[in-house]
């Protein structure tokens, strides 16, 4: 797991949630951004992952840097060059004295309107949200701090253009404070371009981009990843010893001798500098004080209980019906003996180390976690590094080493075709007799097999790579499904009355191929019927990379930056071109009646796996 944050350098275009859903894909971990960038604008946006996403509070709250070249004599309804022109007017009169002369008023603590398009809430949605919606959206004045402004650069001219630095607290808007010097002016004015340069200690020159980030983590080099306690050097930090670590991990105060000093906050460290908690002193009357956290970044101590019960092992690539059988197993060994249960699995692919190259898998991590976790009731997902050093164990060495002294196992679950250690040359039957001499249970489920055969994740590929949906459904045991980030895409769907959600399948997944799907789709736990498009786009162009379109029947909703699922029913037809809009938009309205008519005849809940009882 990791934990600590990440000074990135993000690139014009994506949103911050964007930055950190390529984030999470990258480095699978559960990550957060410090404070909103527009897409617009570039430059510092620290990331927290792991632990660290609860300290992300301590981060907004440091004073920002912005660099912002502004152009007068323009006014857009965004307040950046992203948005429509409003007015035009002549700024030829300006100049860097009339600016110079200005900048003072937007010092200190200032009253500001924020832009209409912002993520600000109103009634708990979003105003760029309420926006789009065509209703009216009136925001209020609010109170901000700008330390500092400076004039870098001007160029005079019918569109005056200004480079400005602007140091300031939380909350400013820099696309308002060029709003609000245009209409000063009476020129109007936007920022044309907006770099953030320093986030409290975070600063531009040490910045990563998402690339050098991706090279780096490939090559095992995880030096971009800073402490949880880096931001924090500005919060005063009180130590405590091993015996009250356990009591402040839990969340409980622990009685101390206080500092002469006593500060609003502390960094909770043990004696080896490790960031604990975030928490306060408080009197407890009779000259007693406790240390109560507020925060705690590090779980509890692990319960005495070592090792499971029981242990599945296998790929589990697409958690299918075979899988399911292995995991059925465990549910029922917990019931007759208690005691916690896993699944054992590997990554990277062990066919990537043995052969070079893996095949494309049926799920992403989080996928197989909530099917295996969340639907099958494993207590837990363990993830073995696949190494050389593990694809030439013995036998005897990965009984030993893994399922003895890292797992502690009381019993194992295999498939009957499972191979292990060096070349494969340990199978079931060689499991069991190392079993049976360390007084192990090894139990091996036999082949599972359906209407379309025996099934296994190479057999579900295969289907999928035809458009066979219905029997690599079948095998699945749930319709196939991929999840993602909704982007935001060009929005000409909107034009025809077909709006969609857009979503860039993760690329070492399994690809159906080209066309449209009936489908369903699943946010926030609720299923929507509607159809699909996967592919390029052809009529309307511009992708590089397929994408899936999914629009939902009788429903808006505001999907940009959230996660959904898009599960596959049937394929309809292949991806074409069309020779015009006029062309496409009456297609869709065909494929929308087939899907229709197909989702009728599916029950409501036929597309989600089915939980072990």
């Amino acid at each position: 797991m990791m934990d600590g944050f990440i000074n990135l350098n993000k690139d014009k275009g994506p949103s911050s949630q964007n930055a950190v859903s390529a984030i999470k894909r990258l480095l699978r971990v559960k990550a957060g951004h410090c404070g909103t960038l527009d897409p617009a604008a570039q430059g510092v946006l620290p990331i927290a992952l792991g632990s660290a996403t609860r300290l992300t509070e301590y981060v907004t709250a440091n004073d920002k840097t912005y660099q912002a070249e502004m152009i007068f004599g323009v006014e857009t309804d965004t307040y950046d060059g992203a948005g429509k022109t409003l007015a035009e007017k002549d700024a030829s009169f300006l100049t860097a004295a009339h600016l110079q002369n200005v900048l003072p008023q937007f010092c200190g603590d200032i009253m500001q309107t924020p832009p209409a398009i912002s993520a600000l809430k109103q009634g708990g949605v979003a105003a760029y949200k309420r926006m789009r919606r065509g209703e009216q959206v009136i925001m209020q004045p609010r109170p901000v701090h700008i330390e500092d402004l400076q004039l870098i650069d001007f160029h005079p001219g019918q569109q005056a253009r200004a480079t400005l630095r602007i140091r300031c607290g939380k909350g400013v808007y820099i696309r308002s404070l060029a709003h609000d010097l245009g209409c000063i002016f009476g020129t109007g004015g936007h920022v044309a371009e907006l770099y953030r340069i320093q986030v409290g200690v975070f600063h531009l020159e040490q910045a990563y981009t998402i690339d050098e980030i991706a090279a780096m983590a490939e090559a095992a080099d995880h030096s971009f990843l800073l402490p949880c306690s880096y931001p924090l050097g500005h919060i005063p930090a009180f130590t405590i010893n091993a015996s009250q670590r356990q009591t402040i991990l839990y969340g409980n105060p622990t009685p101390i001798h206080p500092p002469k000093t006593i500060a609003p906050l502390y960094r909770i460290e043990d004696a080896a500098d490790n960031l604990l908690a975030m928490g306060s002193i408080l009197p407890q009357g009779n000259g007693m004080y406790a240390l109560q956290p507020e925060k705690v970044l590090q779980p509890p101590p692990p319960p005495k209980e070592k090792g499971f019960q029981a242990v599945a092992i296998g790929n589990f690539d697409g958690v299918h019906l075979g899988h399911k059988a292995l995991l059925q197993n465990l549910a029922e060994q917990k019931k007759q003996h208690g005691g916690r249960t896993a699944a054992l699995t590997f990554s990277p692919h062990p066919l990537t180390v043995i052969c070079g190259q893996a095949p494309p898998l049926l799920s992403s991590d989080q996928q197989k976690k909530h099917l295996i976790c969340d639907v099958y009731h494993a207590d837990a997902l363990i993830t073995l590094a696949f190494d050389r050093r593990l694809m030439n164990a013995s036998p005897e060495e990965f009984f030993k080493e893994v399922l003895q002294t890292k797992l502690h196992a009381k019993s194992l679950v295999v498939g009957y075709n499972f191979t292990f250690a060096a070349h494969g040359h340990g199978t079931a039957a060689t499991l069991q007799q190392l079993g049976q001499a360390a007084g192990m249970e090894v139990h091996i489920v036999g082949e599972i097999a359906g209407e379309f055969g025996p099934i296994s994740s190479t057999a579900i590929r295969n289907h999928l790579a035809k458009g066979n949906l219905e029997a690599a459904n079948a095998m699945l045991g749930y319709w196939y499904s991929i999840s993602g980030t909704v982007i935001t895409g060009n929005r000409l769907g909107r034009t025809i009355g077909f709006p969609t959600a857009n979503v860039a399948p993760q690329e070492d997944l399994v690809m159906p191929p080209l066309g449209v799907y009936a489908a369903r789709i699943v946010y926030r736990g609720q299923s929507f019927d509607g159809v699909v498009n996967f592919g390029y786009k052809p009529t309307i162009g511009g992708e590089n990379k397929p994408l899936l379109e999914a629009h939902i029947f009788d429903r808006h909703l505001e999907l940009y930056g959230e996660e959904i699922t898009v599960a596959l029913g049937s394929f309809l037809r292949p991806e074409k071109r069309f020779a015009g809009m006029k062309q496409l938009q009456q297609q869709i309205d065909q494929d929308s009646r087939n899907a229709r008519l197909f989702l009728a005849t599916q029950k409501a809940d036929c597309h989600l796996p089915k939980p072990i009882i």
